[in-house]
């Protein structure tokens, strides 16, 4: 049956109330007005110190960007040779050089024949431990004569090679920077010393003032008598403390020519200023908190990298930053400002009679012990007696002295393994190979009436660390015997309770003011330790 007719035979369907479907209604997204409104006030308050925070953390960002670009290209790069190159972190040898160059300098610095000589008149070795909160600073003696490798020369020098210098009388070690620059100086030093070095560090007059001026000035001391007075450093100052300046401090520690003591207007009395000064630029540092101190760090680094050479391990703002914020914690009391003893014994050169030589074996003692990480504790360190092998020669002729010398020894502790002859020898000598024997040399030298000469027998053109081995005492007509006990004999290293078996009850004292190393701490008072002025 068909529902309703039909055209052509389609059925037609009625249409429904539903008919046609009728689309969704349409939703229309809130606007971000009508979102906002919607939050709480706590939303609210997270939402904008979040922007908030990220706005100032990009900000920061790009501003740190910007400023380490900035300081970066300041920083006066060079590469050096036979550095290690090693980071910032853990144990560290700094070689810091002052150049006494007159080009591109501003001020009165008195004359130079040649002004665009770059001798290094300062020259220091800063050793930092492990953990940079101890350190000791070396000030190695400009007019010292040593063994000189052989160098490349700068281009107004030459262009060829500068040949190695033998020792004695070797050549003296400020003009190594002048003659082959930067990994010159470091060669050098690491042949007089076998320290490896990690990095160098050079400024000049103009770097100097500029560091100073960043500080604001620093406090230095005159001792009572006329004052400091030198007219070649434009110096002139009344005893008692001065705040100084940036000129001033400049002519402070180039002062030499009114200085008195040993050495009276050489280069010794000088290091002892510049030595006090360190300690007063180490203690405001601390004092102020200039090393925990962002802002103010930041603008050290502007200045140090506008001022300073550095190598190429140094050579960016985050190294320079890492090192600086790494002694932050280096207190004042655990620097140790040592001198490099040194003696105008010049083997006999009359010629340079007017310079200095390392001394033996104190030198190779020091050298050792910034090797090895050994605190500076005020005097060199004396081992054990019966951990010292001796042998004994007899160089005066006398028989049976060196029999009777090495029963002497024995009584003492030392332990003695032979005795012989030697040809005659007006000096009497300890010899020893190398660092490694350095500290025995140096404990039977104290164990001796007279402080004898001491002799390194390496060859300067290899190694110097040595082996621990036997030294040879050497007896010359100067021979003055054998010292008795004085003050009490320290331990062997490692020896456990308190038992004296073979070991002696004391030891005798240094023999002789030879034995001293000039040193000071930097936490000290600024006025102690300075040399007394005097007129020329």
């Amino acid at each position: 049956m068909q529902r309703g007719g039909s055209a052509g035979g389609r059925t037609r369907v009625r249409p429904s109330a539903d008919w046609p479907p009728q689309r969704p209604p349409v939703r229309r997204r809130p606007t971000l007005r009508a979102r906002w409104r919607r939050h709480s006030g706590w939303v609210k308050f997270g939402y904008i110190f979040s922007t908030f925070v990220a706005v100032v953390a990009v900000t920061l960002g790009v501003g740190v960007f910007a400023i380490y670009r900035h300081l970066d290209a300041n920083i006066t790069k060079v590469q050096v040779g036979g550095l290690s190159g090693k980071t910032v972190y853990g144990s560290l040898n700094i070689l810091v050089l002052g150049s006494q160059t007159r080009l591109g300098q501003r001020g009165y610095f008195g004359y130079d024949a040649t002004p665009g000589v770059s001798n290094s008149d300062n020259l220091l070795l800063i050793h930092l431990d492990p953990t940079h909160t101890h350190a000791i600073v070396l000030s190695i003696p400009r007019d010292t004569f040593v063994y000189e490798p052989a160098c490349q020369e700068r281009a107004y020098i030459g262009n060829s090679t500068w040949p190695a210098q033998q020792y004695p009388p070797g050549a003296i070690i400020d003009g190594a920077l002048n003659i082959g620059g930067p990994t010159c100086a470091v060669q050098t030093v690491e042949a007089l010393t076998d320290i490896q070095l990690d990095h160098f560090v050079e400024f000049n007059f103009n770097s100097f003032r500029t560091m100073v001026g960043q500080l604001g000035g620093v406090q230095v001391c005159v001792p009572p008598g006329p004052g400091y007075h030198d007219t070649a450093a434009n110096l002139n100052l009344s005893p008692g403390l001065h705040w100084v300046d940036w000129s001033q401090a400049l002519a402070y520690v180039r002062q030499r020519h009114d200085l008195g003591g040993p050495d009276a207007g050489g280069d010794l009395p000088r290091i002892e200023v510049q030595q006090a000064f360190i300690s007063s630029v180490v203690q405001e540092v601390n004092s102020n908190g200039l090393l925990t101190n962002i802002p103010k760090l930041l603008g050290i680094a502007n200045t140090a990298t506008h001022a300073l050479t550095v190598d190429d391990g140094l050579g960016s703002v985050s190294s320079i930053m890492r090192l600086a914020e790494s002694l932050a914690h280096l207190q004042s009391k655990n620097v140790s400002l040592i001198t490099m003893p040194t003696t105008t014994d010049t083997f006999d050169y009359p010629a340079y009679d007017q310079h200095l030589m390392p001394v033996q074996p104190q030198d190779d003692v020091l050298f050792q012990m910034i090797r090895t990480g050994m605190p500076w504790t005020g005097s060199l360190p004396i081992e054990s007696y019966g951990s010292v092998q001796v042998q004994v020669l007899n160089g005066t002729g006398q028989a049976g002295l060196a029999a009777q010398t090495a029963q002497q020894l024995k009584l003492l502790g030392f332990d003695v393994v032979g005795t012989g002859d030697a040809p005659y020898t007006s000096t009497t000598t300890v010899s020893y190979s190398g660092l490694a024997q350095s500290d025995a040399a140096y404990t039977l030298m104290t164990a001796l009436k007279s402080f004898p000469a001491g002799q390194n027998t390496l060859p300067e053109t290899e190694p110097q660390e040595g082996s621990p081995g036997t030294v040879t005492l050497t007896l010359g007509a100067d021979f003055a015997g054998v010292a008795q006990p004085a003050v009490a004999q320290p331990a062997a290293s490692g020896t456990k309770g308190t038992s004296t078996k073979n070991k002696p009850a004391a030891a005798p004292a240094p023999s002789s003011s030879t034995a001293a190393v000039e040193s000071r701490n930097a936490g000290a008072n600024i006025c102690s330790g300075l040399p007394p002025a005097y007129t020329p």
